[in-house]
This record gives structure tokens, sequence and C-alpha cells, in this order.
């Protein structure tokens, strides 16, 4: 590892396998989302995808606002990845309008990724443990907001404004409209404070160089799928169709 972590972190190959992770059971939860919801479920049981989609964009979001801190190309990384999000949404609209993805996964890591090159000297700011603990708080706070309410995972605390949800432009902040529905969606709020706290994690693994020994550790074939995540993403969809297309055919 580096002899000063704090000043020279080097590669991070824990967050490449922690990455690496989540592009798996990404894959794994939409093969078996394609199985049950397109396919008709021809093996006649279940797998409760919920819980794998959520492991899958916790650790992507978290890695994200993890990599922010400490990448010095985020406007770059922005662009890419927001118009990555924005091919998913034209091209699921033209050919899978059934399934279509507004605002999803990565049109949230873009939008995130270009917040924070603006936001990351008034971020550095705060101190990390306080940022840490408040980010935690409001996306506990805001996690169901786009259902209307404040609350976290049906706990519900206080409904929001309904003139909030009536209009057609407030998706991407957390308030869909009348009619609005995507197959993926993953608005700014609540998801900013989870990138939020990964943002903090780094800044408080800058004061540990225990941190740095753990954040050398590495699964290298997870490792590897980390690094090649925004590829893997893009094309692992087709792939699972076109083989569950032979395997089981309409």
């Amino acid at each position: 590892m580096p002899k000063n972590f704090t000043k020279n972190p080097g590669r991070l190959y824990m967050i490449d396998s922690l990455r690496g992770l989540a592009i798996v059971l990404m894959v794994v939860y939409h093969a078996f989302y394609n199985v049950r919801y397109i396919f008709g479920n021809p093996f006649g049981w279940t797998l409760r995808l919920y819980p794998v989609q959520q492991a899958a964009c916790w650790l992507f979001i978290l890695i994200g606002g993890f990599s922010s801190a400490l990448s010095r190309s985020n406007l770059r990384r922005g662009l890419l990845v927001s118009a990555c999000g924005l091919g998913l949404t034209a091209f699921t609209a033209v050919f899978l309008p059934s399934e279509r993805i507004v605002w999803g996964v990565l049109s949230f890591l873009g939008a995130a990724m270009l917040l924070a090159h603006f936001a990351k000297p008034l971020l550095e700011r705060v101190p990390a443990g306080w940022g840490l603990a408040a980010s935690a708080a409001l996306f506990v706070l805001t996690r169901d907001i786009q259902y209307g309410w404040l609350g976290f995972e049906g706990h519900w605390l206080a409904p929001l404004p309904a003139p909030l949800y009536e209009t057609a432009w407030l998706f991407p902040f957390g308030f869909p409209g009348p009619g609005f529905w995507s197959a993926d969606y993953f608005p700014l709020l609540p998801w900013l404070f989870l990138y939020a706290c990964g943002f903090y994690c780094y800044q408080l693994c800058l004061r540990s160089e225990t941190a740095g020994r753990v954040l050398q550790w590495r699964a290298p074939v997870l490792a590897a799928l980390g690094r090649r995540s925004l590829p893997i993403y893009l094309l692992h969809q087709p792939v699972i169709f076109g083989v569950m297309w032979l395997v089981f055919p309409k």
C-alpha cells in the first residue's frame, strides 16, 4: 500500500471489488426480473428481488459518492454517465416501451457527479463525521419521498404537499407527476443523501492508515468486473435478453 494513505491513496482495490459485487448483484437481479415479469416465470418459483436490487443500487451509489471525493474528473465522468443514461432512456423508450427507464440509476449517478464537481469545495468544509451523520439522517427521512411521504421503507412520518406531485417536470427531484412510470427510478431525493454518505466515508478514511490498508484488499475477479462496470451495465441486459429469447421463446 502507499506509504502515506492520507497524501497518496493509490488504487483502492476494495472499491473496485465492491463495485464488481454490485455488478454481479445487478446482473442476478435483472436475470430473475426478466424471468419473472417478461418471460412468465417458467421455473415456477421466485426469488425475492427487492433486497437484491437495493443491495446493488446502494453499493453503486455509496461507491459513487466515495469515488467522487477522490476523483479529479467528476465533470467529465458526470457528462459521460449522463449521456449513457439518456441513451438508455431513448433505447428503452423505442425498443422496450413496457420497460422504459426514465431517470434511472445512470441518470442519477451522472447528475450526482456533476453536482459533486461544483459542490465539492463546499462539502469538504463540513466535518466528515457531521456530514455523514446528517446525510444518513436525511436519507432515512426522505427515502419514501417519491410516494408522497417523509419516512423510510413504508414507515411514514408525515405527508408532503400534493401540488409537488401534480407537475410533469419535478420527477428528477423525487416528485413524480401524474402518469409517470419508470422500470428503474432513482431521483435526486433521497439518493443524493446516500451519495453524500459515500463522500464523507472517504473523508473519514483519509484520517486512518488502517482504512488505507483495508481499502487495498481485493477480490481479483470482482475488482476486474468493477473496473469495467459501465460497459457491463450497458451491455448486460441485451445479453440476458438474447439468451432468454433462445431458452424461453415466447
